[in-house]
């Protein structure tokens, strides 16, 4: 039976998105490194470190998009579907060091504070909420893909600390309380490693091959049990080879029947496995004997 493999070509869309991204992004992180100096701001310092993060995680997610769009090979034959994982996996626990940067500096500021511009702040981190806000609403329709959504995080996440760090700067104008600055460095690096530790299981998890989240390993059983002509299904493994990419292969009991009607069998099969669960591979064994749970059968 073929299989409709045109989904892995669609990412062009999301390559321009993250390129779009990409060059904004840089462009206010420079912005940013010279005003938090300016300011003597670490909250802004730290979204700019953050942001820096944010264009190496777009970096990463773009050349994953581009290089999902080959083919597949002698060599790896699933294709580059796996680079887009890596990268997510990756951007995640950069995020992570970020983070305890982040934590690090605000102990120190903590014990010896020093003034901040609290208006340059404010106008600033401000300009990088708008800045990261549109670019996360600009990469919001690929969510679907884990790599897209990695980035998008990102920009969501960092959207929000520009936001904190906003109200901190006003704190700052307003009372001229200073501590302002690292307490709220340490909020946003708190809310950047919950959603770091999100992408870094969800990554984790599709590269120990583990049954796809949302898949209903006991639903699939059934369902290709109820076939015709199935009598029993084993050693059934699901795995995802990119986001949102399935891949399954079982052995499959049905009586002894002639040729023609077994790839029939198969072909309900797989067709089943596509509509139903999106498994876009299958790898099916025929037996005709049933085997005892947790043996593999070797007929002569």
């Amino acid at each position: 039976m073929a299989h409709d493999h045109a989904g892995w070509r669609s990412a062009f869309p999301a390559g321009k998105r993250l390129a779009v991204g990409l060059a904004v992004n840089t462009a206010f992180l420079f912005a940013e490194v010279a005003f938090g100096i300016l300011a003597g701001s670490l909250a802004l310092l730290g979204d700019a470190a953050h942001n820096f993060s944010d264009s190496f995680a777009l970096v990463l997610s773009l050349v994953a998009v581009r290089m999902a769009t080959r083919p597949p090979t002698m060599r790896r034959t699933y294709g580059y579907h796996r680079l887009g994982i890596l990268a997510a996996f990756i951007n995640s626990l950069g995020i992570i060091l970020v983070c305890f940067y982040l934590f690090y500096e605000s102990l120190r500021r903590l014990a010896d504070p020093s003034g901040v511009e609290g208006g340059v702040v404010i106008l600033v981190a401000g300009l990088g909420f708008l800045v990261n806000g549109s670019v996360a609403v600009l990469l919001r329709r690929g969510r679907g893909d884990l790599n897209v959504r990695s980035a998008f995080l990102h920009l969501l996440t960092d959207a929000l600390v520009s936001l904190g760090v906003v109200v901190s700067g006003a704190v700052i104008l307003l009372t001229g309380w200073t501590y302002a600055d690292p307490l709220a460095t340490m909020v946003i690096g708190l809310l950047i490693l919950l959603s770091a530790f999100r992408i870094l299981r969800e990554s984790s998890h599709i590269l120990m091959e583990s049954v796809p989240a949302g898949i209903d390993y006991l639903e699939i059983m059934s369902d290709i049990k109820g076939l015709p002509g199935v009598l029993d299904v084993h050693d059934l493994h699901i795995w995802e080879i990119g986001s949102r990419q399935y891949s399954l292969s079982a052995h499959v009991v049905v009586a002894d029947v002639p040729v023609s009607i077994a790839q029939a069998t198969i072909s309900r099969i797989k067709e089943m496995l596509l509509d139903r669960h999106r498994v876009v591979h299958a790898t099916l064994e025929l037996e005709s004997e049933p085997c005892a749970p947790g043996e593999v059968c070797h007929f002569e």
